[in-house]
């Protein structure tokens, strides 16, 4: 029996996490046959593979553990990847989980003749979770009426545009060659951007799937961690932006449309992340200016298109990266103390 669904799930030291994760995909017998759940032990120091190897014992039919040398998240999607067979494939991070319940009914939904036949990508809703799996924020998508192009979908969904939403067809990524940056963090964002390159038919299934964990000690999305490592993002921006220039003739022009909305917001952030979001830890201007050149010789319609870019502050409107370029330190610091002081104001208002 073909698998309908194939879920890659890139595992490095999680035995905390692992089992929450792969017990949260335990359906009845017959949904247990429709699907696989590739793990890729990175090379795990802990109980990782022995956890997972566990599971395998368990559901040999489902579960298939791939133990391999450390060679960081994009090498673990390569690797699910190769060995994928299920007609859609998704990833499933292994400090995250699945609604079990609502996983039955999204496997009945991608079982569907339409949507097995027709759909490029599925959308699904996702909660983001603390460490204890109590909600605090649900991501609903817009609730589209069958099926739509990229180019179509809202601002709201582009800015939400992420990993544990999307499932893709797994000829998206394979008859493209598609291969994930490896040896570095925040390739997710190639996730979420490049197989969508090709995509023409996009559905919704209108429940929240995947339960997304914040709080982890070390998480990539911490705030420390992530102003850390913001020059680790900007190669991967930067990457997504030599892939745009090198795929763009190939694709349909909805497509283009939605991956130019996509590198301008991601551009945007990394320009807000060092002149105002993580000033606190102090990230290297040097890193900044070199990402402003690259964008500049490689891109330089998107360059100046960014240039505009308007945040309000306290209820100001400012234009932080024009103000940079153009060197207005005066206008700069304004923004930057009343971010502060603003940023100061949420925390106390959080603790509260």
């Amino acid at each position: 029996m073909k698998k309908i669904l194939t879920i890659i799930i890139p595992t490095y030291n999680m035995e905390k996490y692992l089992d929450r994760c792969l017990s949260s995909l335990l359906v009845d017998d017959e949904r247990m046959n429709r699907f696989e759940a590739l793990i890729i032990n990175d090379g795990s120091k802990d109980k990782s593979s022995e956890i997972a190897h566990a599971y395998q014992e368990r559901f040999p039919d489902t579960y298939i553990v791939i133990d391999k040398e450390n060679g960081h998240y994009g090498s673990c999607i390569n690797r699910g990847l190769q060995e994928a067979s299920g007609t859609f494939v998704r990833v499933l991070d292994a400090d995250d989980c699945f609604d079990t319940a609502v996983f039955t009914r999204f496997l009945d939904f991608l079982s569907r003749n339409e949507i097995s036949e027709k759909a490029d990508i599925v959308l699904s809703d996702y909660i983001d979770v603390d460490n204890e799996l109590n909600p605090y924020r649900e991501l609903k998508y817009s609730n589209y009426d069958g099926p739509v192009s990229l180019n179509e979908i809202s601002e709201h969904d582009m800015l939400e545009w992420f990993m544990p939403g999307i499932t893709y067809r797994t000829s998206l990524p394979l008859d493209h060659s598609y291969r994930q940056l490896e040896g570095v963090a925040y390739t997710d964002q190639e996730w979420a951007f490049t197989p969508a390159a090709y995509a023409k038919a996009l559905y919704r299934f209108g429940e929240s799937l995947y339960l997304y964990v914040h709080g982890r000690e070390g998480q990539t999305v911490n705030d420390a961690v992530h102003a850390r490592n913001l020059h680790v993002e900007i190669q991967v921006i930067e990457r997504l932006i030599s892939t745009y220039g090198s795929i763009s003739e190939q694709i349909v022009p909805e497509s283009r449309l939605f991956l130019r909305k996509r590198l301008r917001l991601l551009s945007t952030h990394m320009y807000q992340y060092y002149l105002l979001t993580f000033l606190r830890y102090k990230p290297s201007i040097t890193e900044l200016r070199s990402f402003d050149q690259f964008l500049k010789e490689q891109d330089p319609a998107l360059y100046t298109e960014i240039s505009d870019y308007t945040t309000r502050i306290v209820g100001i409107s400012f234009q932080p990266i024009k103000d940079w370029r153009n060197g207005n330190k005066a206008r700069l610091l304004l923004q930057q103390s009343l971010y502060r002081l603003a940023d100061w104001k949420n925390h106390l208002s959080s603790k509260n």
